[in-house]
């Protein structure tokens, strides 16, 4: 089972992806200072199923782990081009075939999915849920274009304003660039925060946890296997 990373870890893979270039210099340090402060009360996997069992809530999920070495994306081509972008790696696809498995036998239920249209984040959607529908104010922010981390995490904002998830729950599956702008949350690849809409319009982060971190609570409830005869 893949285990949540400790703080130096986190540090140290932060950094690494600055010098890579897969993050923004800033965003590389604010990432580095968010998980060196930790998450304060944020509940983890074992708190949040129950309550993700009742429905109501926001699963903000980062795409699952992808290809290294990976390509850099090319924002000139169209996002359905999954060749000039950076794409999911074998792990990514059992990992998110893995989380969808564990959300199901929990009895979680999720309704409207929708993701980023890169194929990473789709991926992700349709291996994790069996569907989704691509929509562009989950999409990346454009490093040499217009589409800046502010505009991104504005149009992350806009979108969860509308939602309400009724005694279901929704799932939006993005980067973590502009989830970091929008909400100060910095998820690991496959990672997910869960967050509710309070009555004022507001919204609040409850918790986070790795996908593969209900996969033990999944088994708990599909009980003990039969014996082999």
């Amino acid at each position: 089972m893949r285990k949540r990373f400790d703080g130096a870890k986190l540090g140290f893979l932060v950094a690494a992806a600055g010098m890579l270039g897969l993050m923004s210099p800033e965003l590389s340090a604010q990432a580095q200072a968010q998980h060196t402060a930790g998450h304060g009360n944020s509940l983890d996997a074992g708190a949040l199923v129950p309550l993700l069992q009742k429905g109501g809530y926001i699963l903000l999920i980062r795409h699952e782990r992808t290809e290294v070495p990976a390509r850099a994306d090319d924002y000139s081509k169209p996002t359905t081009d999954c060749m000039a972008q950076r794409n999911l790696s074998v792990a990514g696809y059992a990992g998110s075939q893995e989380t969808g498995k564990a959300l199901s036998a929990l009895d979680i239920p999720v309704g409207m999915v929708l993701a980023s249209p890169m194929c990473r984040s789709m991926d992700t959607a349709r291996f994790m849920f069996g569907r989704t529908k691509a929509d562009s104010r989950l999409m990346h922010h454009d490093p040499a274009g217009a589409r800046t981390l502010d505009v991104a995490a504005a149009d992350m904002k806009a979108l969860v304003a509308t939602l309400d998830p009724g005694a279901s729950n929704i799932a939006l599956v993005s980067h973590v660039a502009n989830i970091w702008r929008a909400y100060s949350i910095s998820l690991a690849e496959g990672e997910i925060a869960v967050l509710q809409k309070q009555g004022d319009g507001s919204i609040k982060v409850i918790g986070q946890a790795m996908g593969s971190d209900f996969g033990p609570f999944a088994r708990i409830k599909l009980g003990p296997v039969p014996p082999v005869e």
